[in-house]
């Protein structure tokens, strides 16, 4: 029997078993907004300002299987935006954006050079809320109290997002998000509910410094349901949903 062989086996395993997780594995496991494979609920949000306030509500579906996943955003309230929907899909070749407009009857492809855009008061832009797993850094592990957190950077050509990932939970605590070095925003997961034994974000605001406001969202946890279909998520379903 040859002992050292069999030893150094049982130590490239060791350290295998044992080795620290690299930011991949901990952004894939991390528990964000849709972190189901197939869900639907409703949402309200509330944006303040200095001098304005408003309510929205929306229904907000997702789908993701292997490298393919799609994500439709439906307005219900105010009047102003009832109906509106954005469809955001991509696979692991490319990602796309389309926005459908009732007043106007028709829906458009949003330009790859608009996708820093702000998504119709929702808080993040679209590309952000593509919210695609590339250029991860790890960086050093924080405290804060009794509570251990991972810290992941994620970065593109102009953008930086810093992520504060609960060890214990793995639920996203609070992301940082720079634009050519200056934090411009900051979405703060406030509350988590277990929805079939797994972690499940149902509120958490986002407070943007630049354009002095700060919008909070809740989600209808009776509203919640997997009973859909995959058509919903078509170019030519997008102006009936609700």
């Amino acid at each position: 029997m040859d002992t050292g062989r069999i030893l150094g086996t049982l130590l490239l395993l060791s350290a295998t078993l044992f080795a620290a997780p690299s930011a991949e594995d901990i952004y894939k496991r991390s528990v964000k907004v849709l972190s189901f494979e197939k869900i639907k609920f409703h949402v309200t949000s509330r944006m303040k300002s200095k001098n304005y306030s408003e309510v929205q509500r929306f229904s907000l579906a997702n789908y993701s299987h292997a490298d393919e996943s799609a994500s439709l955003i439906c307005f219900l309230a105010p009047k102003s935006v009832k109906g509106t929907a954005i469809l955001l899909k991509k696979d692991a070749q490319s990602s796309s954006t389309l926005v459908y407009f009732p007043s106007l009857g028709r829906s458009r492809i949003v330009p790859k050079r608009d996708e820093d855009n702000e998504a119709f008061g929702l808080g993040l832009s679209f590309s952000e809320m593509q919210n695609q797993a590339k250029s991860l850094t790890r960086l050093p592990d924080v405290k804060r109290g009794k509570k251990s957190y991972y810290k992941i950077a994620k970065k593109d050509k102009k953008h930086k997002t810093i992520y504060l990932i609960d060890k214990k939970t793995m639920v996203i605590k609070e992301m940082d998000i720079y634009e050519d070095e200056q934090l411009i925003k900051k979405v703060i997961v406030d509350k988590f509910a277990l929805l079939r034994h797994k972690p499940f974000i149902i509120k958490w605001h986002i407070e943007d410094f630049i354009k002095q406001k700060e919008t909070s969202y809740s989600v209808d946890t009776k509203s919640i349901s997997t009973a859909f279909s995959k058509d919903i998520f078509k170019r030519s379903a997008i102006s009936h949903c609700r």
